[in-house]
């Protein structure tokens, strides 16, 4: 099966580097006109210019910090006046705050659910009029499995996520009959160049760290995952070969959810 995304036009937020770029570099090449965002604007810029020597004009990208309502409407009005409207949205931009109920501030719980749940609603919110004025769509939140299965590790996380898994679901319930998907995909343990600062020299090596990652998880296939094979995924549902997949959730887990 050839899975082309040619003509379509797509939004991956935190697209710089991480799961993001991944997605981003996926899609290009599977024919897709791409509009990313980052916080880093530097940074975004010179992967821009990186990515346009290859692809041209199809990439487009704007510093914007998504838990910000006012840097959607930017990054909206971007794809509007760039490439005329939107077919695909992938919702990736995250952060992480680390804690429990006792060390968790309230500006932590904020930041959790700015970047992650309310940033995934207002750009859906303003998205999916774009979807139907082209016939459709489909929107792609890139999740967790703690979603489904809470860990204390990923505490504010895993309450956040629920949220998101749930929005997910009404929304695809919502515009189902007009033609616009929605989905997430569930991440478990995926190896990203933030693993690297995670990794301590004085405990062993790298691939040692990441084997033990997944021990760790009791992950069945004994290994972190890979960023493309995340890509692979959000490229299958943005696609027509996804046509009669909605409200769902694919996990990308190597089988670490127990949940059924």
């Amino acid at each position: 099966m050839d899975i082309n995304l040619k003509g379509k036009v797509a939004i991956v937020t935190g697209g710089r580097q991480g799961i993001g770029h991944c997605i981003t570099q996926t899609f290009l090449e599977a024919g897709a006109s791409v509009l990313t965002c980052a916080r880093d604007g530097a940074g975004l810029s010179a992967q821009i210019e990186h990515w346009r020597a290859s692809h041209g004009d199809r990439i487009a990208g704007i510093q914007a910090d998504v838990g910000q309502a006012e840097d959607i409407d930017r990054l909206l009005a971007e794809v509007r006046n760039r490439f005329g409207g939107v077919d695909v949205l992938v919702n990736n931009a995250a952060t992480s705050e680390s804690g429990t109920l006792a060390s968790l501030s309230d500006d932590q719980w904020h930041r959790e659910f700015d970047v992650k749940l309310m940033a995934m609603i207002r750009t859906a919110r303003a998205a999916v009029p774009l979807m139907l004025a082209r016939g459709g769509g489909s929107i792609i939140n890139i999740n967790a499995i703690f979603a489904r299965q809470p860990d204390m590790t990923f505490y504010a996380s895993s309450v956040v996520r629920a949220g998101c898994l749930a929005f997910t679901k009404l929304l695809a319930r919502e515009h189902a009959a007009q033609g616009v998907r929605a989905n997430a995909i569930g991440l478990g343990l995926v190896e990203t160049p933030a693993w690297e600062k995670w990794h301590d020299p004085a405990q062993g090596s790298y691939e040692a760290f990441l084997k033990s990652s997944a021990e760790f998880y009791r992950v069945p296939m004994g290994r972190v995952g890979r960023m493309q094979e995340v890509g692979n995924v959000a490229l299958f549902l943005a696609s027509d070969a996804a046509s009669y997949v909605t409200g769902t959730q694919l996990d990308v887990d190597g089988g670490m959810a127990a949940y059924l």
